[in-house]
C-alpha cells in the first residue's frame, strides 16, 4: 500500500491535470517529489494547497527568515499560450502580484502574499468596477518587442470560433440575433487591431483575480493570474462589463448597458464602442461556456441579458 502524498492536491485541480493528458498526469504524478525539491532549493516550508485554486496548486509558504509568501504550481496545460510569469516580472508590482522567484522548469512561481479577494469584500459591483480599473491603469504597460502575445485579432478571431462551436453544441440556447451580434463585433474588432495601439493587457480581470495589498491605506488592490495579451485597453474593461448584469431589463435594457459602458469611460477615457464590442463578446461566450460547463443557471443569466440588450436595440 502507497504512503499518502504529503501535499494533498484539491480535487479541482486533479480533475484538471488529468484531463489534460500524459503531461497533466505525470505533472500530477511528480507533484510530491517537486515541492520537496523546491523546498530545498529555495528555503521554504510549504503548507497544505489552498482553497480555491482550479488549475494550480497554491500554497502558503514560509521562507527561512519567517515570512509568509505563495507558491504557485500551474499544471502544463494551462501554461500554453499564456504569459504569467513574464507579465508579473516585468510588472515588478505595478498592478499586478509581486513576482520573487520563478523556475519555469518546474512551472513554479513565488509570489507576494496578498489579502482579501476583492469578490469576497460585499461591496457593489459598480465599486468593485471602479476599483479594477484604477488597478487597471497601473497594470497596463507597453507590449514588449520580446514578448510573442496573442493579439488583439488572435483573440477576436478565437472568440469567434468558440462562441460559434459553443451555440452549435448547445443547440441554439438563445436567440440567432445575439450569437450574429456577437459574431459582427468579433469581426470588427479583429479588423481594428493595431499594434501601436495595444498594451500588455491581464486578459481576465475579474473580481476574483483582484486581491487585497497587505496593510495598504488607503486599500489598494492588485491583480493576480495575468493571461498577457497584446490587444487594446478595451478589450480589459469589455471583461469588467461582461457580468455588469444589475438593471439590465424591460424596454430600456440596451440604454442602461450602454450607460455602464460611459462609466467605464469616464474612469480610464477608453473610447466606449471598443469597450461594448468587447463587453457584448465577452457577456455571449462567457454565458455558452457556462452552459458547457454545466453552470447552466448562471450561464443563462448572460444568455438573458444579452437578448434583452440585443431585442432593445431600436
Amino acid at each position: 500500500m502507497s504512503e499518502p502524498a504529503r501535499f494533498p492536491v484539491p480535487d479541482v485541480v486533479s480533475r484538471r491535470a488529468i484531463s489534460e493528458g500524459e503531461a497533466g498526469l505525470a505533472w500530477l504524478a511528480n507533484l510530491d517529489d517537486t515541492l520537496s525539491s523546491l523546498e530545498q532549493d529555495w528555503g521554504l516550508t510549504i503548507g497544505p494547497a489552498l482553497p480555491g485554486g482550479t488549475a494550480a496548486f497554491v500554497a502558503e509558504a514560509t521562507t527561512e527568515t519567517g515570512e509568509i509568501v505563495i507558491l504557485k504550481l500551474g499544471t502544463p496545460g494551462t501554461l500554453a499560450g499564456r504569459h504569467e510569469a513574464e507579465v508579473l516580472r516585468r510588472a515588478d508590482g505595478r498592478g499586478y502580484v509581486k513576482l520573487l522567484r520563478h523556475d519555469p522548469d518546474r512551472h513554479a512561481m513565488l509570489l507576494e502574499r496578498l489579502g482579501e479577494r476583492l469578490d469576497t469584500l460585499e461591496l457593489p459591483y459598480e465599486r468593485q468596477v471602479d476599483i479594477m480599473c484604477a488597478t487597471l491603469l497601473q497594470a497596463w504597460m507597453p507590449v514588449p518587442a520580446d514578448l510573442p502575445c496573442p493579439t488583439g485579432a488572435d483573440k477576436a478571431n478565437s472568440l469567434a470560433q468558440a462562441i460559434l462551436s459553443l451555440s452549435y453544441d448547445a443547440g441554439q440556447p438563445c436567440a440567432q440575433a445575439v450569437i450574429d451580434m456577437a459574431l459582427m463585433y468579433c469581426q470588427d474588432r479583429a479588423a481594428a487591431y493595431r499594434p501601436e495601439n495595444a498594451v500588455l493587457a491581464h486578459g481576465d480581470p475579474h473580481p476574483a483575480n483582484t486581491l487585497a495589498l497587505l496593510d495598504s491605506e488607503p486599500p489598494q488592490f492588485r491583480f493576480i493570474d495575468p493571461d498577457g495579451l497584446a490587444i487594446e485597453p478595451a478589450y480589459d474593461l469589455g471583461v469588467l462589463l461582461r457580468a455588469w448584469h444589475e438593471g439590465i431589463a424591460g424596454p430600456h435594457a440596451h440604454d442602461i448597458a450602454r450607460s455602464h459602458v460611459r462609466h467605464l469611460t469616464r474612469r480610464t477615457q477608453v473610447p466606449s464602442e471598443a469597450i461594448w464590442q468587447w463587453g457584448y463578446i465577452e457577456r455571449v461566450s462567457t454565458g455558452l461556456h457556462l452552459l458547457q460547463i454545466g453552470q447552466i443557471e448562471e450561464g443563462r443569466i448572460y444568455l438573458d441579458v444579452a437578448e434583452a440588450i440585443t431585442s432593445t436595440m431600436g
